[in-house]
């Protein structure tokens, strides 16, 4: 990964879906490495397809997945979605 592709993380890029999962989307962001849109943050009326042109928020790079993690505008951090699930258990308790 590149010094100017560091300098990307948290911006919002915009790719082409290249593949579609249950399990995420592949998007080429014309970059050194494709991204991943995990199913973590795929809404269940979401309805992307291959050729869609998609804009998310450059989070992090998976060096384990060789893959750069995208966050699609308006979704909350898996981190912070986690967070919130404990203190609403923790308020119904």
């Amino acid at each position: 990964m590149s010094e100017t592709e560091m300098g990307l993380m948290g911006t919002l890029v915009e790719g082409e879906a290249i593949a579609v999962f249950r399990w995420g989307v592949i998007v080429d962001l014309g970059l050194s490495h494709v991204g991943l849109i995990d199913v973590l943050y795929i809404e269940d009326d979401d309805n992307y397809q291959v050729g869609d042109r998609v804009s998310c928020y450059l989070s992090v790079f998976d060096e384990m997945k060789r893959k750069f993690i995208l966050r699609p505008p308006g979704q909350v951090p898996v981190v912070e979605r986690l967070r919130r699930i404990r203190e609403q258990r923790d308020l119904s308790s």
